[in-house]
């Protein structure tokens, strides 16, 4: 994964233990909207619901990745 250096402002580093959890949730979530009768997507579209999930999880994982409110 490319790094950006300290110029640029941050950094971002993906693990692929990250990713198997980002491709987990992408699969659960596309299977679901797939699978779930009443809910009336398209294939195409169920595949775009789990990638907007797992953008969003990824998204969030990267902001606060181990907050704990104690």
């Amino acid at each position: 994964m490319k790094e950006l250096n300290d110029e640029e402002g941050f950094k971002i580093q993906i693990q692929t233990k990250n990713l198997i959890k980002y491709f987990i949730m992408f699969f659960v979530v596309s299977m679901s909207a797939l699978t779930i009768p009443t809910c009336g997507v398209l294939r195409k579209h169920a595949y775009q619901v789990g990638l907007m999930a797992a953008t969003t999880f990824v998204i969030i994982d990267v902001c606060f990745p181990n907050y704990i409110n104690s």
